[in-house]
Order: C-alpha cells, then structure tokens, then sequence
C-alpha cells in the first residue's frame, strides 16, 4: 500500500473543514448558554423565583 503525503490543498480543505465545524459548534454552545433556563423549575437547582411586578406589590 503506498502511503502519499497530503497535497498542500488537502490540507487547506482538512484545516477549513475543521475550522468551520469548531466555530459553529463553539458559537452554538456559546448562544445556548445565554438563552433563560426555560426547563428549569422550583426546586431545580439554578431556579430564580419571578418576582412580581412592583405596581402590584404597592396596592
């Protein structure tokens, strides 16, 4: 079996490639981190309890 060394274009395409697929893994993990906890409940750990708005609390 003949082992080829990779053309340079080869390893434009590898490097690309994984450069693209880290980058959007990477911004899609960043931009789930920042969105609210929606699946979170009382009792979960990380839960806020909503606060009620103050004009209510006044009356």
């Amino acid at each position: 079996m003949n082992k080829q060394k990779k053309s340079k274009m080869e390893w434009f395409i590898i490097i690309g490639l994984i450069l693209r697929f880290g980058s959007v893994w990477l911004l899609a993990h960043w931009n789930l981190s920042r969105q609210p906890p929606h699946h979170k409940g009382p009792g979960s750990v990380g839960y806020e309890e909503p606060t009620p708005p103050s004009d209510l609390i006044n009356k």
